[in-house]
């Protein structure tokens, strides 16, 4: 595993800013941290993974409308789990236990708000369902106003939690992709020192990018058209009609969030 400082260093280094075996000094590591942490920030939902969907769930300060597609709780079926890339944003009555999706893609992530700053009445457990969140199997949000992301890796089976990065951290990544931060961050002090990469140090950026592009592409759901949702052969798969009446599913009332899995 590689340190935060490391990546830092070895970008430093990597346009010859620093000598060989010197550190950087502390208001260099500062700039390096601030400018990594951006890096790292912006790969999420564009190199690696997707944009996150939101899953509502509760009713709490919710007004209109007086249920669909608010979900009391949960959706209107029991056997469910949270499909990859969702936010959950929650605005709980009750404490409430979620399910992660038990297979999920290298790279995927899944999110926590806390909307109604309730959780310390109202806590949400996520269960990893299989796999571990930030070191166990599942996790009680009990903060009020909680608002966390986390990343799935699939070499090590956890979902880690992110958070601006440290000097002392370990680097959410694994180890194959540090030339790309490397370099990347490298590219991004350059202009500030006067200095200009080596050919030889964009080609490598060039190839970096590239797997990791590769490794964290994902498999994005794309959902049916409503027109096509709202049609009666659709009714079971698509919609909760164990508690709506005919008339509500054919004025087009669709899911808003087909990626449950049956």
């Amino acid at each position: 595993m590689t340190l935060v400082s490391e990546i830092i260093r070895d970008a430093f280094r990597e346009c010859n800013l620093i000598a060989i075996g010197a550190e950087p000094l502390t208001a260099e590591y500062n700039e390096g941290l601030r400018l990594l942490n951006r890096n790292v920030s912006s790969a999420y939902g564009n190199e690696a993974s997707e944009q996150l969907n939101p899953l509502p769930l509760g009713q709490n300060h919710i007004s209109k409308p007086n249920g669909f597609p608010w979900y009391n709780q949960t959706p209107g079926w029991a056997d469910w789990f949270v499909p990859h890339d969702t936010r959950l944003v929650c605005n709980l009555t009750a404490p409430l236990t979620v399910y992660l999706d038990p297979n999920p893609e290298d790279g995927s992530r899944f999110a926590v708000q806390d909307m109604s700053n309730n959780f310390s009445t109202n806590s949400l457990t996520v269960v990893g369902n299989g796999h571990q969140i930030d070191g166990a199997f599942s996790i009680t949000f009990s903060d009020d106003g909680t608002n966390n992301e986390y990343f799935f890796r699939q070499d090590t089976g956890n979902w880690a939690l992110l958070s601006p990065l440290t000097l002392t951290d370990t680097f959410p990544f694994p180890p194959d992709f540090d030339d790309f931060f490397i370099i990347g961050l490298a590219l991004r002090l350059n202009p500030r020192y006067s200095q200009t990469a080596d050919s030889q140090s964009l080609m490598a950026f060039k190839r970096a990018a590239t797997q990791f592009q590769a490794r964290y592409r994902q498999h994005d759901f794309v959902w049916s058209e409503l027109g096509l949702i709202r049609t009666t052969g659709a009714r079971r798969r698509y919609y909760d009609d164990t508690r709506f009446a005919n008339s509500q599913f054919v004025t087009g009332w669709a899911i808003p969030y087909g990626g449950y899995r049956w």
